[in-house]
């Protein structure tokens, strides 16, 4: 009892935060996002969930600690969104959402549209046909079967221009008539082809749906009517990102429309609160008993390979080590993981327990906070954030539930990069406007944009 009414604690708060966010969505994307996941993972799964015993072999004790550490964590992380808030510059500026409204911005977003939509797939083919690979082969390979397929140089750059594949579903609603159709379609139908060729993995088509959904949130205002759909959007997407786990271990024998009719089935979300993603509270209590007693702590590890993330590995293991999630995979799943070269995400809570030495790193989830909050004002006032992450935000906010620092900060720096060099070129905005500014503006420009 005392177990589950500690997760209720934790699910109240989070969801607390969440929906004080959601009052004002547009503004506030990225911290529903974040405190939603949490809410639900460490809060609402194991409050109504099976219990503790009938969900892992870890002591009773181990939970109840465990869940504590998620408490405070959550506490923390929301006291240092807070703060920032608190401290943040109070200078009104124009939301970016309403810049992208301006006709010569829109002429420079149609442009920007096209090259992202034929860059993205591109980009997708030339990985595959670089690791030796076709799209026939990819059909009737074994899913992860060619992760280890390095295609050099230029197909790690193929890797990381994918990012572009994100910008046309997120940009679609801003646009009218045929762009805003064809990105529609786009998102979608691109969606169902990364799952169907990569064999259920499922990460990049849920970003591809999420960045359309995205999309819509931050171009409209947010009516009861809109809020209903975005939220059963979103919903949809989080029941997809359940039942594709069972689909990924029968599509094999499967034709499309028995996937369908798999996927619109009861039995894709039989024990779900036992399947990815929502398990991960339960993953954390294993990580939480297993390091450092029986695995040593891994010393900042996922830190510091994204601070030489441009050095090879096998060449400067001091420097830039290997990845922690292969040995998050082998403390949970033991020989099973080592077989398959096998690589988990410890989860939000278990990445700062693995790294910073679990109770000890606990602060830094108020700097987390902190970062988070700066990066979601960010986004809203500066349109080069905005463009360059607001396709991959909820993308971005599940990787992130999972741990996974190094994913995250090498694809916002890659994806930031790509953004101010095509922003650049086109002529579009890349600083913010401040609402002082509002009465200079000359049609049909608006007003220089701030130093």
């Amino acid at each position: 009892m005392t177990l589950r009414l500690l997760h209720l604690v934790i699910a109240s708060y989070a969801l607390w935060e969440a929906w004080q966010g959601a009052q004002v969505l547009r503004r506030n994307l990225l911290r529903t996002l974040v405190f939603g996941c949490i809410g639900v993972v460490h809060g609402v799964v194991p409050c109504i969930g099976p219990a503790y015993f009938e969900r892992t072999v870890d002591p009773y004790e181990v939970h109840l600690s465990a869940g504590i550490y998620a408490l405070c964590g959550t506490l923390l992380l929301g006291f240092g969104w807070r703060l920032y808030e608190l401290i943040a510059s109070k200078r009104p500026y124009i939301p970016t959402f309403e810049v992208m409204r301006e006709e010569w911005v829109q002429r420079r977003l149609n442009l920007l549209f096209l090259i992202c939509m034929a860059g993205g797939f591109l980009a997708w083919i030339g990985n595959i046909y670089l690791s030796g690979q076709t799209l026939q082969s990819m059909l009737t390979s074994r899913r992860m079967e060619f992760r280890e397929n390095h295609a050099g140089i230029v197909g790690g750059i193929m890797v990381h221009l994918f990012c572009m594949a994100y910008f046309p579903g997120f940009l679609a609603p801003f646009l009218k008539g045929r762009y805003r159709i064809a990105g529609i379609a786009y998102a979608v139908v691109f969606a169902a082809a990364l799952f169907i060729f990569s064999r259920g993995t499922r990460a990049q088509a849920i970003g591809m749906l999420g960045s359309l959904i995205g999309g819509t949130i931050l171009a409209h205002r947010i009516s009861a009517e809109r809020l209903f759909a975005t939220t059963t959007a979103m919903g949809l997407v989080a029941l997809l990102a359940i039942g594709l786990v069972p689909l990924r271990y029968r599509m094999a024998s499967m034709n499309y429309g028995e996937m369908v009719s798999f996927l619109a089935s009861p039995e894709a979300y039989q024990d779900a609160l036992r399947q990815d993603p929502l398990n991960y509270h339960d993953h954390f209590v294993g990580i939480y008993n297993l390091f450092p007693e029986f695995v040593p702590y891994v010393d900042g590890a996922s830190y510091r390979r994204l601070m030489f993330f441009y050095l090879p590995g096998a060449r400067f293991p001091q420097l830039k080590p290997p990845d922690p999630n292969r040995d998050v995979a082998k403390a949970l799943f033991g020989k099973a993981a080592e077989k398959t070269d096998w690589m988990h995400p410890p989860g939000v809570f278990g990445d700062i327990w693995i790294n910073f030495h679990g109770w000890n790193g606990l602060p830094l989830m108020i700097l987390q906070g902190m970062f988070l909050a700066w990066l979601n004002r960010r986004m809203i006032s500066n349109p080069w954030f905005f463009i360059a992450l607001g396709p991959q935000t909820l993308y971005l906010s599940l990787v992130g539930i999972r741990g996974q620092p190094y994913t995250i900060g090498l694809a916002m720096l890659i994806t930031l990069s790509l953004t101010y060099v095509l922003m650049r070129l086109l002529g579009l905005p890349l600083r913010p406007y401040y609402q002082q500014q509002a009465h200079v503006a000359v049609a049909p420009m608006l007003p220089q944009p701030a130093v």
